[in-house]
């Protein structure tokens, strides 16, 4: 009986070889006379940029009008030292583009980004540290210090490529992709991030200035948006305000709205007339 049992046993040991190891992975039974087959996950390298929220434009609270023929005339404040600085800011508001008349007008805050790359997206597109500087006081566009951000360039690179470029903000994307970077290599994300465009403004030269007072002239439509020192309203330029002690001098608060400067940095649209 003992004997029968034990072959019994034997018998029922030999038909497989099926087993949990320590690691969980239970080996193929023998009867199947195959290797052990791993199915890998399949891991999804896709990309997809797509817009969040769209670069903010700057509510214009003052509007003026630049009339070109009253260029340095008496009693005018239409100079031409006023009329350069208007050029240059107009200059970093317009990207150079294929449309016919060679520029279109931004849509995005112009800036200044130092970036590395960290990530290729394909297509130029770039996951990046990046560092920028604010764009109205951090209301259209905050300050950038090592801060993550997805970039378009106009020419091919590489993953570890340093740099400068003019770029045009375009907003806040979000972005799905497969980290490829320490410390997240192989995770799939989902990320909201400011993104960049690279492009390349009007020249502010003399030869441009003349170009841009023809077209003036000729009936072409042209503003330029920039910011003006104004005062103060509550404080009527002052910095500070009074409130009335009894039997005593009035105590002087400093104003708060213009950190006692008296003055407020305004939008101010100037558009230019023949």
């Amino acid at each position: 009986m003992i004997k029968r049992l034990l072959l019994v046993l034997m018998a029922s040991a030999l038909s497989t070889s099926a087993q949990t190891t320590s690691f969980g992975v239970k080996a193929t039974p023998v009867g199947q006379k195959g290797v052990t087959k791993v199915i890998e996950e399949e891991v999804d390298n896709s990309v997809v940029i797509s817009t969040f929220r769209e670069a903010p434009s700057p509510a214009t609270k003052l509007s003026r009008t630049f009339q070109l023929s009253k260029l340095n005339k008496v009693g005018f404040t239409e100079t031409t030292k006023e009329l350069q600085r208007l050029f240059a800011a107009y200059t970093v508001q317009r990207i150079v583009d294929g449309s016919p008349a060679g520029s279109s007008k931004a849509t995005g805050h112009v800036t200044t980004v130092n970036y590395a790359l960290l990530q290729d997206l394909g297509d130029n597109r770039f996951l990046a540290k990046a560092a920028w500087p604010a764009a109205d006081s951090n209301e259209i566009l905050a300050a950038g210090v090592d801060t993550m951000a997805i970039l378009l360039l106009d020419k091919p690179a590489k993953v570890g490529d340093t740099g400068k470029l003019t770029s045009m903000h375009v907003g806040t994307v979000s972005l799905l992709f497969t980290a490829n970077y320490p410390p997240l290599v192989g995770k799939r994300l989902t990320l909201r991030r400011e993104a960049f465009l690279e492009c390349a403004t009007l020249e502010d030269s003399p030869a441009a200035l003349q170009k841009f007072i023809e077209s003036v002239n000729a009936g072409a439509e042209l503003s330029v948006l920039t910011y003006e020192q104004a005062a103060c309203k509550k404080c009527a330029g002052f910095g500070f305000t009074r409130e009335p002690q009894k039997g005593q001098l009035d105590k002087r608060i400093d104003c708060v709205d213009c950190a006692k400067t008296g003055k407020l940095s305004v939008a101010s649209e100037t558009k230019f007339v023949p």
